[in-house]
């Protein structure tokens, strides 16, 4: 029985993978070794090896093991979704904006600096959104509503070593996540207790997706060489349409059991 390795991730890829041998690690407890050629990843459970891997490493900060774990992968040429390298490009949110932009796509304005103390620079009309470094799950994001929060917020940002972000807040309407994996797209709509629609969500509603943003997602999708990809998408109440991010390793919460099976496809084709 062939070896699959889950880095992080959900809990269920034991049950969409029977005939396999599905063994979940955390990256962070990990460490990952190069013999002769082949990969061995062990934790306090034990030392496997694994003939493909799925990566699922989500809303922690990015690590020195993560980048080395990934070479090792390449090195060692173990089947992984997505690849090392398309999940290289993603794995900082400059170059993942960067890549966006230079494709042409309709991204968020924001600005950036990399020292807290050049934020008294950086005038925008409240409210505004602050994201510092790169995660995802709605980590490290505050909305700034006044001028009063904002001294605070740069009082405790003055703490980071990371780069921050600044964009509009888009008063939406609708927030959308469009996901591709392999050939196949799928679209979604959730809404937040509160203003992050991927915190506290309360509702989910598939529905068909639209050509030009399936268009624009197969683009993004060919140029990185991903397996899976989603952009999340603010809508406006005018209809306008705003790209926030893209995300090479997407939750697939709110979405049918379908995509599950597919990436799981993905990644099984890869092994035969």
């Amino acid at each position: 029985m062939k070896t699959i390795l889950v880095v992080n991730g959900e809990k269920y890829w034991k049950d969409i993978l029977p005939a396999y041998n599905v063994v979940q690690k955390s990256i962070q407890n990990t460490s990952w070794i190069l013999k002769s050629g082949k990969l061995y990843v062990g934790d306090k459970d034990g030392i496997i090896q694994p003939d493909a891997i799925l990566w699922r490493v989500g809303a922690i900060k990015p690590t020195e093991i993560q980048t080395n774990a990934l070479d090792l992968i390449t090195l060692a040429g173990v089947p992984c979704v997505n690849a090392p390298e398309t999940l290289k490009i993603g794995f900082d949110r400059l170059s993942m904006l960067a890549t966006i932009k230079k494709l042409g796509l309709s991204v968020i304005d924001f600005d950036v600096v990399t020292k807290s103390t050049d934020l008294k620079n950086i005038k925008r009309t409240f409210p505004f959104v602050v994201k510092v470094g790169n995660y995802h799950g709605g980590f490290g994001k505050v909305l700034v509503e006044d001028e009063q929060k904002w001294q605070d917020i740069q009082d405790l940002l003055f703490v980071t070593n990371d780069y921050i972000t600044i964009e509009p807040f888009i008063n939406y309407v609708r927030d959308i996540r469009y996901i591709a994996i392999n050939d196949k797209v799928w679209a979604m709509s959730r809404k937040g207790k509160f203003w992050k629609a991927n915190i506290e969500t309360t509702d989910f509603k598939e529905f068909e997706p639209e050509e030009a943003l399936v268009n624009d997602l197969k683009m993004l999708q060919n140029a990185i060489g991903a397996d899976i990809i989603a952009i999340d998408i603010l809508e406006e109440e005018n209809g306008d349409l705003h790209i926030v991010e893209y995300n090479d390793i997407p939750g697939l919460s709110g979405f049918s059991d379908e995509l599950k099976y597919e990436l799981a496809t993905v990644l099984t084709r890869a092994l035969r």
